[in-house]
């Protein structure tokens, strides 16, 4: 299962004193409904593994989906359950010969780009479609950029990511997006679960609105009926050691 919200961080979150309890938070708040990113392009490998490491636990309990960010050596050794490119990172291919077909592979897109079969990721994360202190002087794509993605490769999930507020998550839903990922707008929240709620709030929402039913895996988001509960603990049974791309058949509907 592919969640509609995703929580990247950076090197600076990473650093910050609170953000084992920042991640333990929103992971609660999200449970299975979200996938953490932990990215940090400048920590390091040391340091991308102790974090990972450190959070594996909770994200099991949760049933949240726990990924790294290119550093596909990383997921591997933690047996995540997947690994997420960049635009310029390892083919698709060797991706999944190295982490095995039941892991989720993502790919970062900017600029529109029909990707052959064998490069098709699990999902594409598509931006930056709005200014962000992440890309400085970078004027945003806007939401038809997931437009132009979806078209070009029909029946992958699109992502859209970019300083995507609040106020901002309906047209980017509306414009096709599957889900929407963020930054800022939950690390630098007061409160992070709270934000993670009314995130997931929103997509469920603006996707239930639009209609919006991409035909890769289907969005456990478009037919939950409790999106901004506290996810239960499952005994321990989290999502390593099974098809993390499957479907979970309790939140989902064929299509």
């Amino acid at each position: 299962m592919i969640p509609s919200l995703h929580l990247i961080t950076n090197d600076r979150v990473l650093a910050l004193p609170r953000f084992p309890a920042m991640a333990g938070e929103v992971l609660e708040a999200g449970g299975r409904r979200i996938c953490l990113h932990i990215r940090g392009p400048g920590s390091g490998g040391r340091v991308l593994w102790e974090r990972t490491l450190a959070l594996r636990p909770e994200a099991l309990r949760c049933r949240s989906l726990l990924v790294v960010n290119d550093r596909v050596d990383v997921a591997c050794l933690l047996g995540l359950d997947g690994v997420h490119l960049p635009e310029r990172g390892l083919p698709v291919p060797l991706t999944r010969k190295l982490m095995g077909p039941s892991r989720i592979v993502g790919r970062s897109m900017h600029d529109p780009l029909a990707l052959p079969d064998e490069e098709r990721p699990d999902y594409i994360l598509a931006g930056t479609l709005y200014p962000t202190p992440s890309h400085p002087g970078r004027v945003g794509a806007g939401p038809g950029r997931i437009s132009q993605i979806r078209r070009l490769n029909p029946g992958v999930p699109v992502v859209g990511i970019g300083g995507i507020s609040l106020d901002r998550v309906e047209p980017v839903m509306r414009a096709g997006a599957y889900g929407v990922a963020l930054l800022r707008a939950v690390w630098d929240h007061t409160h992070p679960g709270r934000a993670v709620e009314a995130y997931l709030e929103l997509i469920r929402k603006d996707a239930l609105a639009n209609r919006t039913r991409p035909s890769g895996p289907a969005s456990d988001l478009e037919t939950s009926a409790e999106v901004t509960g506290s996810h239960q603990a499952s005994g321990g049974d989290g999502l390593a050691g099974t098809d993390a791309r499957e479907a979970d058949p309790e939140t989902t509907e064929a299509p």
